[in-house]
């Protein structure tokens, strides 16, 4: 079980839980409302979120800490509850990933939180084992092959902050979930590793007392805004030790000159190569915050 109560499932070609067999696979989502209202606050409902999680699953969690606001949520709910997490930070060679790798390395000092920190080549990843991950699931974006790779460094249950509720612009703010933020959740389910990579989409109730923030609500009813900053904000207000920084990719790093970079060539040759030419169908499904509680409440 990935999600509580099966409230989401996905399909491919009307498999449940089944793999992209083929660049063209059909990606399908399947919704089960499951949330009678009222809602806690947004905060309750990442810490009953947490709480779940917790009694739901037997082995310790390893959490993959890149020092993102997704991940440092996930930190600060726990430490808060009291709820044991090994806290894993990787780092690349050249610092490709110096920023990220700064910053998580500061929340931990900042929360008292011993971290292990493991090397990874990212460079003879993408030249050795990056196509064969990728065939298993002909997947949209290479920057998420190396999570797939770093499972095989844990001992227990991976925990990743995917599925962080995410809002775009077009023409008006539309809830989106797509295939490409599961990707690691289909890999863990293809190699048998149970893991939780979709750990805010867990419980539902997330995902909508989310939306019924006022910093949510108020953006759902303006124009274009950056919603990384708005996202930084909401969380900075519940841990106002949150820092407020640039969104970043999790690459962005120096190249073998010492000039920054912001992808490292040979991840873009990987795209160039095997992922461009068979042009992968991916599927995004987009709602409107009244289709989003449909999708979501009971009746």
């Amino acid at each position: 079980m990935y999600y509580k109560d099966n409230w989401l499932t996905w399909c491919y070609d009307g498999v449940e839980k089944g793999r992209k067999l083929t660049p063209t696979s059909k990606y399908e989502l399947k919704f089960t409302p499951t949330i009678s209202q009222p809602l806690k606050s947004y905060k309750e409902e990442l810490l009953d979120n947490t709480r779940l999680i917790r009694d739901s699953f037997r082995e310790p969690f390893d959490l993959l800490f890149s020092g993102g606001v997704d991940s440092e949520v996930i930190l600060r709910c726990n430490l808060e509850l009291g709820i044991p997490l090994n806290v894993y930070i990787f780092k690349y060679e050249n610092n490709y990933n110096l920023p990220d790798v700064t910053n998580a390395l500061r929340i931990c000092d900042e929360l008292n939180v011993i971290p292990k920190v493991i090397d990874f080549n990212l460079k003879h990843f993408f030249e050795n084992d990056a196509y064969d991950i990728w065939k298993t699931g002909y997947f949209k974006s290479p920057g998420r092959l190396p999570h797939m790779k770093m499972f095989e460094y844990l001992d227990n249950i991976p925990i990743m902050g995917d599925g962080c509720p995410w809002w775009i612009y077009d023409k008006q703010w539309l809830f989106e979930i797509d295939e490409d933020c599961h990707s690691t959740t289909c890999y863990a389910n293809t190699i048998g590793k149970n893991a939780l990579a979709d750990w805010y989409e867990y419980s539902p109730e997330v995902l909508l007392s989310h939306m019924q923030t006022p910093v949510i609500q108020q953006l759902i009813a303006g124009g274009p805004e950056d919603f990384n900053k708005i996202k930084y904000q909401l969380h900075n207000s519940i841990w106002p030790s949150i820092k407020i920084r640039p969104k970043l990719v999790g690459f962005e790093g120096y190249d073998n000159f010492g000039n920054p970079i912001q992808v490292p060539m040979f991840m873009v040759e990987f795209r160039r190569q095997f992922i461009d030419p068979v042009k992968p169908i991916h599927n995004t499904y987009r709602f409107t915050a009244d289709e989003l509680i449909k999708q979501l409440c009971l009746p």
